[in-house]
């Protein structure tokens, strides 16, 4: 009977543990400036998070792709690509980088996708 007690009290310990904790992350939490993530922009669901990306002078801003499909990151509006950076995102963890060392607005989109447009803006 004392090893059914010890049994019945360490799962009813353990149980109470797990209780009152609380979830790692905050579901609810906004996201975070593409500055407080190091120049990091997540590609997810058709879509550029965070847009606009703001970050300051000097900052190689990286986009990661986390959809299963083929994106771009070309410079310049939709219709006027302005030819500073062209890079493809094959799929899931592919990845891209340009450094942004002047301030001002940058505009640039998915060159497949229509929709997909995105800003840094450089401070």
């Amino acid at each position: 009977m004392t090893t059914s007690l010890a049994v019945a009290l360490l799962v009813g310990t353990a149980a109470c543990g797990n209780a009152g904790s609380t979830p790692s992350s905050d579901a609810t939490a906004p996201s975070a400036s593409a500055s407080e993530q190091g120049g990091a922009v997540t590609i997810k669901t058709f879509a550029f998070d965070p847009d606009p990306a703001t970050v300051p002078a000097g900052t190689t801003v990286t986009w990661a792709n986390e959809d299963e499909i083929l994106h771009t990151v070309t410079s310049g509006e939709r219709d006027e690509a302005d030819g500073t950076f062209d890079k493809q995102l094959d799929g899931p963890g592919s990845v891209a980088e340009h450094t942004f060392d002047t301030p001002g607005t940058y505009a640039y989109h998915c060159s497949i996708h229509p929709g997909m447009d995105g800003v840094v803006e450089v401070s």
